[in-house]
């Protein structure tokens, strides 16, 4: 089934998947340097041996115990040899110098070298170290179960796979063309066609508008790179008002950071009396593929808005592109040059304006056209006809509503920043072509024997409020006598009526008398 599955996934893809293998594969060398050696300590049970190196400073392990040292000398790479397995790489990147064991060099190599000849004697039947050794022998410095634990693991290793490996990782993707979604143009998921040995994998973009988008999951990487699994899908995303170019290629190339890996090398002196050795090599394989996504016009669609009267381009519309079924791809705010959308599919497609520009009407009418074999070059013009702002300001008296002239007014705009000051006629003022925004009126000074009004009027002038009728009012003033000069006419008159009535008194008097 499996078989089956990987056929079809092939087939799939159509175009060449590049799979590299990067120059940082350490081969094993040929032939090898061996320097002098350093007598070890009598850390178990009295046994001493050398330590063994190569002239460039390379750690080497004795494999046959009971022969000369093997120093100053040259040994060949054996090949296909029964030694070397999973329990000896174990034991070896599991010890000095890889793995610090106590703390002290000098022990811990003891305690590798140890190892290893114990791991030979129960894997292969040697007898490199005796019961003495390994059981009742002195252990002063209690070595012994480091040694022990060290060979026991290895046992348990050794049939693990070792070596570099098939290190893999390629990607493909069933067609490489990018289609617009959403204001992107999008691949299709680009998923991992063999990945064997990978610790992690590095993207890199090629060619990639500024604002492209690397989608691994819930993630998005814009910086035309990303790392991610070895095992990860992804999707690259353009920014459509990126494309300025009707034929983009984008190179998406993966590295495959390969596992470190470790394999033992096994080397004969050119002495047959001299040990044979044992070297641990760490190595990497790093691989790269790569795929290419193109966004050639199958389609071009340019959209210009303009001006009904003078054709000219407009800036500042929005508009949204939609599907059949009503589905927005895109939303643009127009600009002096034309919109183009690119690699759209056959189909039926509509162009709607949420609102227009500054000073024009909304254009309400729903534009569609078609693309379809033959017919695979449009452009589609949408025009805004321009709205008249008119705005009327009236001053009048409150009872009358007869027209005041000589009040001083002034017109703000929403920063506070005057527009205009002006001492009011008989006949309105009309302000046209104001933008839109928000406005304030208020009152400097009101007409001879008129009250100030203070009240703040405000306006707003916008695609559905384009003219305005102000009444500005004010009242006349009402005037009040003096009160102390009402008051001595009022005791002047009280005066003279009280006089005249004393007169009359004494008159009336003055005749009874006679």
């Amino acid at each position: 089934m499996k078989n089956v599955i990987k056929k079809f996934l092939a087939a799939l893809a159509v175009f060449v998947i590049a799979l590299v293998p990067m120059a940082n594969v350490k081969a094993a060398a040929q032939t090898i340097d061996l320097g002098p050696a350093k007598q070890s300590g009598k850390y178990i049970a009295g046994v001493t041996f050398s330590y063994k190196f190569t002239t460039a400073g390379e750690y080497l392990y004795c494999v046959n115990m009971h022969k000369n040292t093997a120093q100053n000398i040259k040994a060949d790479l054996v090949t296909n040899n029964s030694l070397v397995d999973g329990g000896l790489v174990y034991i070896l990147k599991n010890g000095f110098p890889y793995k610090s064991i106590t703390g002290d060099n000098d022990k811990d190599y003891y305690i590798t070298q140890t190892a290893v000849w114990w791991y030979l004697d129960e894997t292969t039947g040697s007898m490199n170290l005796g019961d003495y050794f390994k059981e009742s022998g002195s252990d002063s410095y209690n070595m012994r179960h480091y040694v022990k634990e060290l060979v026991q693991a290895g046992i348990q290793h050794r049939y693990d796979n070792f070596g570099i490996g098939n290190t893999k990782y390629s990607i493909m993707i069933a067609d490489p063309k990018m289609t617009l979604v959403d204001n992107y143009y999008v691949s299709k998921t680009i998923s991992v066609s063999e990945s064997e040995n990978i610790e992690k994998v590095e993207l890199k973009l090629e060619n990639a508008p500024q604002g492209t988008i690397i989608e691994v999951g819930g993630n998005n990487y814009t910086s035309n790179t990303a790392t991610i699994s070895g095992t990860d899908t992804f999707r690259i995303k353009v920014p459509a008002t990126a494309v300025s170019t009707n034929n983009l290629e984008i190179n998406v190339v993966a590295t495959g950071i390969g596992k470190t890996m470790y394999t033992a090398n096994h080397y004969h002196p050119r002495s047959d009396k001299m040990q044979d050795v044992a070297m641990l090599e760490k190595s990497q394989k790093n691989v790269t593929s790569s795929v290419k996504l193109n966004l050639c016009v199958a389609s071009k669609v340019t959209v210009l808005k303009i001006d009904s009267v003078t054709k000219q381009p407009l800036a500042g519309a929005i508009l949204v592109l939609k599907d059949a079924n009503g589905k927005e791809l895109s939303r643009w705010t127009s600009t002096t040059n034309a919109h183009v959308f690119q690699n759209l599919a056959n189909g039926t497609y509509t162009i709607e304006e949420e609102s227009a520009p500054a000073g024009y009407i909304v254009n309400n009418k729903v534009t569609s056209f078609t693309i379809k074999d033959g017919q695979k070059n449009i452009e589609v013009k949408i025009e805004n006809a321009p709205a008249e702002v008119v705005v009327n300001v009236t001053k009048v008296d409150s009872s009358t509503n007869q027209p005041l002239a000589g009040a001083v007014l002034v017109l703000k705009n929403a920063n506070g920043e005057v527009i205009e000051e002006w001492t009011t006629t008989t006949e309105s003022k009309i302000f046209k072509n104001l933008a839109y925004g928000t406005y304030t009126i208020v009152e400097k000074s009101a007409p001879a024997g008129y009250l100030k009004n203070d009240k703040v009027y405000t306006f707003t002038i916008d695609k559905d409020h384009l003219s305005h009728q102000i009444l500005f009012e004010n009242s006349k003033e009402v005037i009040v006598p003096d009160t102390a000069s009402v008051s001595s006419i009022i005791m002047l008159f009280l005066g003279i009526v009280i006089t005249g009535c004393g007169l009359e008194f004494v008159l009336k008097n003055a005749k009874r008398a006679n």
